[in-house]
């Protein structure tokens, strides 16, 4: 299987918090347009739109859109038209009452009373398509309708955020194959790495005992205490670690996110710490130290791109 074919198949697992899709209905003059729209967010955040007469679906939207989406905003928004047989419908009755208890309040507040029919158009419950509909319940043709649109909008949804998400593991992937090789490249140099700086302390404490004698049990101690404290093995395996489990994650779970978030944030921490012991190294420790900050390059970088994620 070649790299791409790999990285196709594994990002299948994966979806991006991003996407957009449209589905449209029509059967007996009625046509049903379910759209969604979705970005990134830390939780779930699912806000819906839908017809009044689409209310009592609202729970059951819910359950289905929660099963297989942890994490993001998504707006899902639900038309209803009726191309015949359809009329304007005002509920007169209903704008009285609501005149009624707007003077009301007016007089008792002594509040100017000013209004317009546009305005009480927007009401709630007082403009309506009489269409087909007899009753305040769903009729089967409108709800099956409803749930063709919003289930053929769901997978082109899931199509898009998969497609984004297959490019964002592919770089992933690419990046982590880089940071192993650096940790690799890391722990092999740095027994070395060691050894060169305390013979470095030993040549200067050594130019100072010409000066002033030392104890050379007392040198051997202060090398030894120099490699103990500039020892990152630790470090190091603890980043491998995070590095592979990173992947494994990528390739065998589906709405990892909150777990990837995490590991880079362990990474990060291992970083900082191996970073400032080999500090203690001096000269000696540039390459490990620049090794060590592309890989910190990287960690910010899969940062940003787990956060779309789900």
């Amino acid at each position: 299987m070649s790299k791409t074919s790999a990285a196709k198949q594994t990002a299948m697992l994966q979806f991006s918090m991003t996407g957009f899709a449209q589905a449209v209905r029509d059967d007996d003059g009625w046509t049903m347009t379910v759209s969604l729209r979705s970005v990134n967010h830390r939780f779930l955040d699912l806000r819906l739109h839908l017809p009044e007469l689409f209310y009592p679906l609202e729970n059951k939207i819910r359950k289905e859109m929660q099963a297989s989406n942890p994490r993001g905003h998504v707006d899902l928004r639900v038309s209803l038209d009726s191309k015949a047989g359809s009329s304007v419908v005002v509920d007169e009755q209903l704008v009285e009452k609501y005149l009624h208890q707007f003077r009301a309040l007016g007089e008792k507040h002594n509040l100017p009373f000013q209004t317009d029919v546009p305005a009480l158009f927007r009401l709630p419950g007082v403009v309506s398509l009489s269409g087909n509909l007899q009753s305040r319940e769903i009729p089967p043709l409108l709800e099956a309708l409803f749930w063709d649109a919003c289930r053929e909008a769901l997978a082109s949804w899931d199509a898009m955020r998969a497609e984004e998400a297959s490019f964002l593991v592919e770089d992933m992937n690419a990046r982590l194959a880089a940071m192993l090789l650096e940790v690799r490249r890391i722990a092999q140099s740095q027994e070395s790495m060691v050894a060169s700086a305390s013979r470095k302390l030993q040549e200067r404490l050594q130019a100072l005992a010409e000066q002033t004698p030392l104890d050379p049990a007392r040198l051997a101690q202060e090398a030894a205490m120099l490699a103990d404290r500039a020892d990152t093995c630790e470090e190091v395996v603890r980043l491998e670690s995070h590095i592979q489990q990173f992947q494994t994650l990528l390739a065998t779970e589906a709405s990892c996110g909150r777990k990837l978030d995490f590991l880079l944030q362990e990474m990060h921490r291992e970083l900082n710490t191996l970073l400032s012991k080999t500090a203690s190294l001096g000269e000696v420790s540039l390459p490990l130290t620049r090794a060590g900050i592309d890989i910190k390059a990287n960690v910010e970088k899969l940062r940003e791109q787990v956060q779309n994620l789900q």
